[in-house]
């Protein structure tokens, strides 16, 4: 045996003694590290235009030893008779290898230098061609101008064992009710307060019982400071009418935070027997209402699988029940608690797989009651006026306790005032049912700065309390009283990944054909010309994106292999979504396949060769010319065996093994998802999914491993949302991607792309602009209707759907006085002189309607004086009477329009 064979043995044996006493924990880290000083290094040299940036593996080591120097993990894991030195090497050279193995890295040159897979992609971006089949890429327009790279620190909150343990936070709240006053409710319902105190005990322990039934042994530290505060003040007397906003990063249990308690309630209340509402939940996408619906589907079916297994439950039936109502709940879907199978709202719930599994505490749309609600702003501004709010909310006896507002910094510009003037209007109706009870609010928010101010403005609550995670920077700023025995919250989880594309200027480029392409451009005769747009951009983008990025499979989890991508118009998710989809290979037509273009055939068997550009001559080496040519284990290096197309970016190095299927493409769009063609789907085998800013919250998908956004963003808060969407575990690295175009926005964020990956405060603050008068004044006129719904309950049906003009008249003059009272409770901070106003205007308004709609006697012939409202009545009855009837009036109107048209035309009227 050589000298260097017994010294190579040597090493091996050397390297696992030392690998096997290092631990696990402390390999991983390293290994983190090590990818981590990669990629910044990747990174400094794109961002100064050197898009094949590689890493020294020698100046990587000196790093790696300065790491490890003082650290006893590393020591005392090394034996004497080995130096550190040499155990210092072999592990750094494991640690490369590992993260080689795992495709993270990739080797380029001669071994000696390194580049990340994120690295390696995004030169792909950077020399993006628009290609076609058939066509040489030397003459295709390049797509690219220029690339940027980020990374950025992912955090989450620290729950488990370094949070709080549930059973803490329940004994904490019991020790508080202990020597707390029941709320009003609950003092009219109990007959003692140790009935109160036993009801308390009996939903904790139950709520207690749901998280270790979902394997949570302990929450977030701020999860359990909410928990403690909202259940209090729900319960308890001591409610100072302070709002509440839970704000953590996106993925950080905020949901959780808010409706724990929510649930406790609720089930106190249900021991109580208190006929009302529990809790209004509103989102602002019907979605995201989809989605909470279904996740307190399955909390409520594992509250009721422990209430079954507990035979001295007190609870002798399902104590709760949830409603879902938005334009489209009827035809929502939902997986089955018990077997996984579909549940749709069209079959009553009942399961695809089983029929006897079926769940009768859910319902959807505007008549059944339920405890709690889940509904958007838009939908419950309707149910403050009609019939069907009424019998959900106004005629129980108490109204909903809790008022929760979800991704709160949606609400902003003009949708922003329709809530919160929406909140003043319902608390007001609130109010003015059950005085005595006084609502929870709750805001929560993954992306909102200042977030007190505006909970309380939005609210318009007298103050806000923020409960989030406090990281380092939280507790140096408080008070030595406050930050006493306070630790950081939050733990560092890995990073994410973000590239911005700028596109290169639309033009319209021409391509020699036939032998034109040995010509000079001046002497081309045939050539076709193709037009280039940011779009073209986007379509490449998203080919290189799915079939190259770093798909993770690990091996007790989900796969990671879907990006979602988003665009800010319906239109553009139809246009982007049928170029990639036909171009990816699946709309046949003569483009198909685009992506295959730039295989690396010579890595790849000889069947799957379909880059007609690759010189797989030059790679072939001693091989005969029967065998597949094969290139050597990394990229080419241009000094020792160049490669022209792999220079140019037209070979994409990481385009391997599962990459090579093309992948299937979907569409959301107005509350649908669907295929290109037009189909509509319900099943999970997309790869790529183009949508709005309808799934900009609330999709958590844990299959998605990337995010691309087309064009300038709407908003840096939402932006921040979208990109939160990729990677929801805690191991995963999502990479997002932003392909900006050629308009002044783009180049904006382009320039200043900090503001997209690391915004700071000031531009996560969200404006609010309650007071605009427009829309104020809309919502006055809502809210004497809504006054009307709880205090005239016996005709506001009629009022509200039929038109009884009569009695809306009569009810403005005979209620004067309590209606600009019940304006003024709801809208404190308006000119009472305004609020007047409108109600003049208003009152004005309906009186004209008693009016006659031509005063002539010819309209005799035609029907008489038929007034205004007596002609857009609609008769009660079904649907199809309800239009024959529009018909009817409609044709009157016509006739009698023409007949006052031919009298004036005569000289007749004036009128």
């Amino acid at each position: 045996m050589s000298r260097t064979q017994m010294d190579g043995r040597d090493d091996l044996k050397t390297l696992q003694a030392v690998w096997n006493q290092l631990p696990q924990e402390f390999k991983t880290e390293l290994q983190q590290r090590l990818l981590r000083a990669i990629d910044d290094r990747c990174k400094r040299q794109i961002n100064s235009g050197n898009y094949d940036a590689t890493v020294a593996l020698g100046e990587l080591y000196e790093d790696f030893v300065g790491t490890i120097a003082d650290d006893d993990r590393f020591s005392d894991a090394v034996p004497r008779k080995v130096g550190e030195d040499h155990a210092s090497h072999l592990v750094f050279q494991r640690l490369v290898d590992e993260l080689e193995g795992r495709n993270t890295i990739l080797y380029v040159y001669d071994r000696q230098r390194v580049r990340s897979r994120v690295a390696e992609v995004t030169r792909y971006f950077a020399l993006l061609r628009q290609r076609f089949v058939g066509e040489e890429y030397d003459f295709t327009p390049s797509l690219t101008k220029m690339v940027k790279m980020d990374i950025q620190s992912r955090e989450k909150p620290k729950w488990g064992e370094d949070g709080k343990r549930i059973n803490s936070i329940v004994r904490d709240i019991y020790q508080e009710v202990k020597i707390s006053e029941p709320a009003a409710e609950f003092q009219e319902a109990f007959d003692s307060t140790g009935d109160w105190q036993d009801a308390i005990e009996t939903s904790l322990t139950l709520v207690r019982e749901l998280c270790h039934e979902l394997g949570m042994k302990g929450l977030a530290k701020y999860q359990g400071r909410a928990f403690e505060r909202l259940y209090l003040q729900s319960v308890t007397d001591d409610n100072d009418g302070t709002a509440r906003v839970v704000t953590a990063s996106t993925g950080g249990g905020k949901t959780e935070a808010f409706l724990f308690p929510l649930l406790t309630y609720a089930l106190t209340a249900s021991q109580a027997n208190l006929n009302g509402a529990r809790a209004l939940l509103a989102y602002p996408r019907t979605d995201l209402c989809d989605n909470q619906f279904e996740r307190v589907v399955h909390y409520l079916y594992t509250i009721g699988e422990l209430i079954e297994d507990d035979e001295s439950s007190p609870f002798n039936q399902f104590p709760l029940s949830v409603n879902l109502q938005h334009s489209s709940s009827g035809k929502v879907e939902i997986d089955c608690p018990e077997c996984g199978g579909r549940m749709s709202a069209e079959e009553d719930f009942e399961c695809s797989e089983n029929p006897d599994h079926v769940i009768d505490y859910v319902s959807t749309g505007n008549r059944a009651q339920a405890d709690i609600f889940i509904t958007t702003p838009d939908t419950l501004h309707r149910r403050l006026m009609d019939p069907y709010g009424q019998n959900q909310f106004w005629k129980r006896g108490y109204p909903p306790k809790f008022v929760v507002l979800d991704e709160v910094h949606v609400y902003t510009d003009q949708y922003g005032m329709h809530v919160a003037n929406l909140m003043r209007r319902l608390k007001a109706t609130m109010r003015a049912v059950a005085e005595e009870q006084d609502p929870v609010l709750v805001a929560s928010s993954a992306t909102i700065s200042n977030a007190e101010d505006f909970t309380k403005r939005i609210f318009d609550a007298p103050r806000a309390e923020q409960i989030k995670p406090y990281s380092k920077k939280d507790i140096e700023e408080m008070d030595e009283s406050r930050s006493e025995g306070l630790e950081p919250e939050l733990e560092e989880i890995g990073w994410e990944y973000l590239v911005f594309v700028k596109s290169t200027e639309p033009r319209t480029v021409q391509i020699p054909q036939g032998d034109d392409v040995y010509k000079p451009r001046s002497e081309w005769e045939e050539f076709d010309e193709t037009n280039v747009t940011n779009l073209s951009t986007m379509i490449q983008v998203a080919f290189a994106f799915y079939h190259t990025i770093l798909k993770e499979r690990p091996e007790d989890d989900d796969t990671k292999d879907k990006i979602l991508g988003f665009v800010d118009s319906i239109d553009s998710v139809k246009r982007l979504g049928d170029y990639i989809h036909d171009a990816e290979g699946a709309g046949g037509n003569d483009d198909a396949g685009l992506y295959s273009l730039r295989k690396p055939d010579a890595f790849l068997p000889e069947t799957e060769q379909t880059n007609p550009d690759c010189p797989k001559d030059l790679f072939r080496g001693s091989a005969a010319d029967h065998e597949t040519a094969v290139c050597e284990p990394l990229p080419p290096n241009p000094e020792l065996n160049p490669c022209p197309v792999y220079e140019a970016g037209e070979c994409w190095w990481t385009l391997q093994d599962d990459f090579l299927e093309s992948m299937d493409v979907y569409l959301h769009k107005s509350g649908r998802t669907e295929t290109p063609d037009g189909s509509r789907v319900n099943d999970d085998e997309w790869d790529m999914m183009v949508t709005t800013s309808a799934l900009e919250v609330g999709f958590d998908h844990p299959s998605i491993i990337g995010t691309f956004q087309y064009r300038a963003p709407m908003n840096i808060p939402g932006f921040v949302q979208r990109k939160g969407r990729g990677g929801r575990d805690p191991g995963d690295q999502p990479v997002s991607v932003v392909v900006l175009g050629t308009f002044p926005e783009d180049s904006f964020y382009f320039h200043h792309e900090e503001l997209l990956s690391n915004p700071s405060d000031e531009y996560l603050k969200i404006s609010l602009d309650e007071e605009n008068e427009f829309v104020r004044t809309q919502h006055v006129v809502s809210a004497i209707f809504d006054y009307v719904n709880v205090r005239h309950q016996d005709v506001s049906d009629e009022i509200y759907r039929r038109l009884e003009i009569p009695e809306l008249i009569r009810i403005l003059e005979d209620d004067r006085d309590e209606i600009e009272r019940w304006l003024d409770e709801a809208f404190q901070s308006a000119d009472p002189d305004f609020l007047e106003g409108v109600l003049d205007d208003l009152t004005d308004y309906v009186g004209l309607t008693e009016m006659a709609l031509a005063p002539h006697d010819q309209l005799e012939e035609a029907g008489g004086f038929e007034k205004f409202w007596e002609a857009l009545r609609i008769e009660s009855g079904t649907k199809s009477k309800q239009i024959e009837r529009e018909k009817e009036q409609l044709q009157k109107l016509l006739t009698q329009f023409e007949i006052l048209q031919g009298v004036n035309a005569a000289g007749g009227t004036d009128e």
